[in-house]
């Protein structure tokens, strides 16, 4: 049994970069992917979350899965939750903070990591990769010395996240239905492969979208064809991923 475990979610592997980058740095740490449900059922040093911010919150997914999760063995296990975001952290550690509460657990440590924006969907992609990305890792670098030294860090309490997260959220689950698929598509299928909610069915040959949408943009931006889109908005838009995550990390991960 590995001693520490860390859940993650992530469509475009900004999120899984913290996650690997702290679990080699911890050792012996399991990374499980929050697209399912998991049975929790062994006891852990340290059990860990990294997600990305939503509308200054948390994913409907990560929100459902930690509600769900038996942390019953693990009440005294060192718990950490690190959200990334492009703007900033608003109510992602104070949404995790009050579900663990509630279910008689305490976040130990929280820390917000800034990352390349990008949500595809509402706006352009800039071109500040490489830059953003060596910020991240720094960020990273001191996120891992914390957790190493099991650092005592409660995240501050936001109020922001309730003004736009909980409409947002419920209004994402259908928003695929703005999707569409082009003729570039080849039939690579890496769109389904890649989704972490297995939201997208192969169907003729074609993507075909199932209404659960989380909104990652992992379809869209690990597309090689380019061939998703929202609507008429991302046509010539460019795409992105961590450059540091290949396509083969986010399926054999998830």
């Amino acid at each position: 049994m590995a001693k520490n475990i860390m859940f993650y979610f992530s469509g475009t592997g900004n999120s899984l970069k913290v996650a690997k980058d702290i679990a080699e740095a911890i050792e012996d740490c399991e990374l499980i992917s929050m697209g399912k449900s998991y049975k929790l059922s062994d006891t852990y040093q340290r059990i860990g979350f990294v997600y990305p911010i939503y509308a200054g919150g948390m994913p409907g997914v990560v929100e459902r899965f930690i509600k769900a999760l038996d942390l019953s063995v693990n009440k005294d296990s060192f718990i950490f939750a690190v959200c990334t975001s492009g703007s900033g952290q608003a109510g992602g550690l104070t949404n995790i903070s009050k579900i663990l509460e509630g279910k008689g657990g305490k976040l130990s440590y929280g820390a917000p990591i800034r990352c390349f924006s990008n949500y595809v969907g509402l706006y352009a992609m800039g071109d500040n990769v490489d830059s953003k990305a060596k910020a991240q890792s720094e960020a990273t670098k001191l996120v891992v010395k914390d957790i190493q030294g099991f650092a005592i860090k409660p995240p501050i309490k936001k109020i922001s996240m309730s003004i736009l997260h909980g409409p947002f959220i419920k209004w994402l689950s259908k928003r695929d239905k703005a999707f569409n698929v082009s003729e570039a598509c080849n039939s690579c299928a890496t769109c389904s492969k890649v989704c972490p909610v297995e939201n997208i069915k192969m169907e003729q040959g074609k993507p075909v979208f199932q209404h659960h949408c989380e909104q990652c943009m992992a379809c869209i931006q690990w597309c090689p064809k380019k061939a998703i889109n929202v609507k008429n908005k991302t046509q010539n838009r460019g795409r992105y991923h961590h450059p540091e995550v290949k396509l083969t990390d986010m399926i054999n991960k998830k």
